[in-house]
């Protein structure tokens, strides 16, 4: 490799790998999960109780506490819950998975530059670096603590040993024991693949007792806090529930979900990993050949396999791909399946960029979901609503940048250089990932997020008007509504209650739209307009015309409605 494609790969590495938190706070929190993790560490940075996390003043220990800890931390170091402050965790927690990639990469003996790339221009590690959950502290966990398992292999150092069964405890404090049964089936796939290595079996089961003692205490927390059934619904029904799919656990999906879902999460890499899985099992008898093997492909076939299934379960084996696909490149210019595969990514690379870039800029924000719904139900109806738009000037301006990018990349290919290639590949990724996040997501903002609806219920509440949520107890579309509310909001239960509150003076209640439509006979009062607070998912019955449908700080209008919650 000379020193200019060496330059050229260590200057795409730190564009790609710095591009993920570039504009963290374009956008607003999206539901239902941002919103819903971001409430939990608000309400505990306010409450100071730091041991079981709450939503809406209710425990919720789906999870343990530790990123709540980092975002609450935040919170009181910026001055209040925010944004950026909300999503920084998770974007610090991205990048230093990034590199830990990068140091596996070197100790398989790939290209550490080159496997950052992969990870970091992979769409769904990118999504979720910027996105405020704790699944990106986990999985950077967990590749924290698989590879300095494998340090641990090649050398039988007892404190690397010991550091990667305190990563592997950091995970299972960030998510649960999902990380933790991901890595344990990594390593033994491995182990009855490699042998034991430099591994002493009495320090290998005291490091597997350590991370069993950090679960225990959460368990143990729990127990002493909330009973003992909540630390059985914590292990039994919270996790052996979702492994065989207990339908009040939800997202029962499909054996091959995760592969068409790769299609776009891995995308374009997707297109060569099977030829990367393929050389790798070929190589199989080479211990880092095998240990990618076993982190990607034991993963996915573990996730599969559970009932339950959700796009990020999967992040943690997305370092196991990036690595595949890094032991693989070096070789991509041998054989005739391997160039075959090399020159369709970059060709479905060169295709996609400018369709990307015409309908991020060529198509409104509203008819992108209208679009994108389309296409779910009729994977060609897209095409004739692309064909329906009328694109404005900058959208052909993008579409043809893109192009001529994509001229480039086509040109740093022919030209044979490892190095060269895959540094415009993801120079070319990061562009178009760099275009979603500054343009894209902020035009779609206003249709996603339920920022002005609840902020507006959040001043109405400091005028004395009452907020109430009927039956949404611990939902997830609550979670907008309590974040930027800055509040938490009485629940009622029964169908009386709610026409109390509605008839006994001035009041916003929070419903589900089909519980709405349920009950609309028999409520009092009306519905706010969804015209009037776009975004918001939930409908706001309003118990005298105009009184939640007025912003309390639009002048004479609010003046009036002070006199009347008066």
């Amino acid at each position: 490799m000379s020193p200019i494609e060496r330059a050229l790969l260590v200057a795409a590495a730190l564009i790609a790998c710095a591009a993920p938190i570039v504009g963290l706070g374009r956008t607003d929190l999206w539901p239902p999960d941002e919103p819903r993790v971001a409430e939990i560490s608000r309400e505990m940075s306010e409450s100071r109780s730091w041991l079981i996390p709450t939503l809406n003043g209710e425990p919720f220990i789906e999870e343990p506490p530790l990123f709540y800890w980092l975002q609450a931390g935040l919170y009181r170091i910026s001055g209040g819950a925010s944004t950026v402050a909300a999503r920084l965790p998770a974007a610090a927690a991205g990048i230093v998975g990034m590199i830990a990639t990068g140091g596996v990469a070197w100790s398989v003996g790939a290209s550490p530059l080159l496997a950052m790339i992969v990870l970091a221009t992979a769409p769904e590690y990118w999504w979720m670096t910027r996105s405020a959950t704790p699944d990106t502290a986990a999985a950077a966990a967990t590749t924290l603590a698989l590879g300095a398992f494998l340090a641990a292999w090649q050398t039988g150092r007892r404190g690397v040993l010991a550091a990667s069964a305190l990563a592997l405890g950091a995970a299972f404090w960030c998510k649960s024991f999902l990380p933790i049964g991901l890595a344990v089936v990594t390593i033994a796939l491995f182990l009855a693949g490699a042998g034991w290595g430099r591994l002493r079996i009495r320090d290998l089961a005291l490091a597997a007792t350590g991370v069993a003692v950090l679960a225990a205490g959460w368990v143990l927390v729990i127990a002493k806090e909330l009973g003992g059934p909540a630390a059985v619904f914590f292990v039994v029904t919270n996790h052996l529930g979702r492994l065989v799919g207990v339908p009040t656990e939800g997202h029962t999906r499909s054996a091959f979900y995760y592969l068409p879902n790769l299609a776009l999460d891995f995308f374009p890499w997707v297109v060569v990993l099977p030829t990367a899985l393929a050389a790798a099992w070929r190589r199989r008898a080479t211990p880092g050949r095998w240990f990618s093997l076993c982190w990607a492909a034991g993963m996915l076939l573990v996730l599969s396999a559970s009932a339950t299934k959700r796009a990020h379960y999967l992040l943690a084996a997305y370092p196991g791909f990036a690595l595949l696909v890094a032991q693989w490149w070096p070789e991509a210019w041998r054989g005739r399946f391997d160039r075959a595969a090399r020159r369709l990514a970059i060709a479905a690379m060169v295709i996609a960029g400018p369709v990307v870039g015409f309908v991020l800029l060529g198509v409104r924000g509203a008819d992108v979901l209208a679009i994108a719904e389309e296409a779910r139900a009729t994977p060609a109806a897209w095409l004739a609503a692309l064909r329906g738009s009328h694109a404005p000037g900058m959208a052909w301006l993008a579409a043809a940048t893109l192009a001529l990018l994509g001229l480039v990349l086509l040109r740093a290919d022919r030209a044979s250089s490892v190095a060269g290639s895959a540094a415009a590949v993801g120079i070319y990724a990061t562009c178009i990932e760099l275009l979603v996040t500054l343009v894209a997501m902020p035009r779609l903002n206003p249709l996603c997020s339920s920022r002005a609806g609840a902020e507006r219920l959040g001043r109405l509440a400091d005028r004395g008007v009452r907020v109430v949520a009927y039956r949404l107890g611990g939902s997830s579309a609550l979670g907008p509504v309590l974040f930027y509310a800055r509040r938490q909001i009485p629940e009622v239960k029964t169908v009386e209650a709610l026409r109390t509150e509605l008839v006994s003076g001035p009041t916003c209640a929070v419903i589900r739209p089909g519980d709405y439509a349920a009950l609309a006979s028999v409520l009092p009062g009306s519905a706010v307009p969804t015209a009037a607070l776009p975004g918001f998912r939930l409908t706001i019955v309003e118990s005298a015309p105009g009184l939640c449908s007025v912003d309390p700080t639009e002048g004479r209008r609010g003046e009036r409605l002070e006199r009347r919650g008066a």
